[in-house]
C-alpha cells in the first residue's frame, strides 16, 4: 500500500492510447517562484527591451532613429527633475551597466581600437565595428534609457516600503478582527493575492521599462505601488 500511495503520489499514466509505461508527473516539477520568477521575467524583459528599441530605430524612427532615442532619454532626465544626490545616484546605476555591459564583454574596448586609424587592427575588425555600429549605439543608449529607470525604482523602495508597511498593518488588524470575531479565514483570498502581487510588479516593469518614450515616473509609479 505505501508503495502504491508513492506512486500515485510521484507518477501518472501518459495521456494516451492507455499504453502502460509512466512518466513524471508536471505537478511534481520544481518551478521557479519567489524572486527566481522574478528575476527570470526581468531577464526576459531586458532582451525584449533591446528588440522594442532596434525596432523603433531602425523601422519607426528611421533615418534618425538613435538620435530620436537619445532625445527620449534627455527628455526623460528634463522630466525627474533630480537633485544633485538623485542625479549622481543614477549616474552611478547607468555607468555600472555599461561597464558590465559593454566594458567587462570586450566590446567597448574592440570599437576604442577599431576608431584609431594607426592601429594594427586587422581589416576586418574595421568593417566588423562599422557595419554594427548602428545597432551597438542604438543598444548604449538604450542601456541608458535602462538603466536610468531601474535607477528610478530604486530610489522609489522607500516609498515602496511604507505602502507595504502600511497594507501589512491594515491586513493584520483585518486579521485580528476576523479572528477575535470568529470569522472564517479564507485561503483562496490569501494565494491569489500573494500571486497577484507579483504579477503587479512584473506589469509595473512592462509599462515602465519597455516603451521608449519620455515618461514621468511621478504620475506613472505611486498608482501602481499602491495598487499591488
Amino acid at each position: 500500500p505505501g508503495v502504491i500511495r508513492y506512486c500515485q503520489k510521484t507518477w501518472k499514466p501518459s495521456a494516451g492510447n492507455g499504453s502502460p509505461f509512466m512518466e513524471w508527473s508536471m505537478a511534481e516539477q520544481q518551478r521557479l517562484t519567489g524572486l527566481l520568477w522574478l528575476a527570470k521575467w526581468f531577464f526576459l524583459l531586458t532582451l525584449f527591451v533591446l528588440i522594442v528599441d532596434l525596432f523603433c530605430v531602425f523601422v519607426l524612427w528611421s533615418p534618425n532613429g538613435a538620435r530620436q532615442l537619445e532625445y527620449v532619454f534627455q527628455q526623460e532626465v528634463a522630466l525627474l527633475e533630480l537633485q544633485p544626490a538623485q542625479e549622481a545616484f543614477l549616474v552611478d546605476v547607468t555607468q555600472a551597466f555599461y561597464e558590465h555591459v559593454f566594458v567587462a564583454t570586450g566590446i567597448d574596448g574592440t570599437l576604442r581600437q577599431s576608431a584609431k586609424p594607426g592601429t594594427d587592427t586587422p581589416e576586418t575588425v574595421h568593417d566588423f565595428a562599422n557595419t554594427l555600429w548602428p545597432a551597438l549605439e542604438t543598444a548604449m543608449i538604450g542601456l541608458k534609457l535602462f538603466a536610468l529607470r531601474i535607477g528610478v525604482l530604486i530610489l522609489t523602495l522607500p516609498f515602496l516600503a511604507l505602502v507595504t508597511a502600511v497594507a501589512m498593518a491594515d491586513g493584520f488588524v483585518g486579521w485580528y478582527l476576523r479572528r477575535t470575531g470568529g470569522e472564517r479565514e479564507s485561503g483562496f483570498i490569501y494565494h491569489r493575492a500573494k500571486r497577484s502581487l507579483a504579477w503587479s510588479f512584473l506589469l509595473l516593469w512592462i509599462v515602465y521599462l519597455i516603451p521608449p518614450v519620455p515618461m514621468d515616473p511621478r504620475y506613472l509609479l505611486p498608482p501602481f505601488l499602491v495598487a499591488s
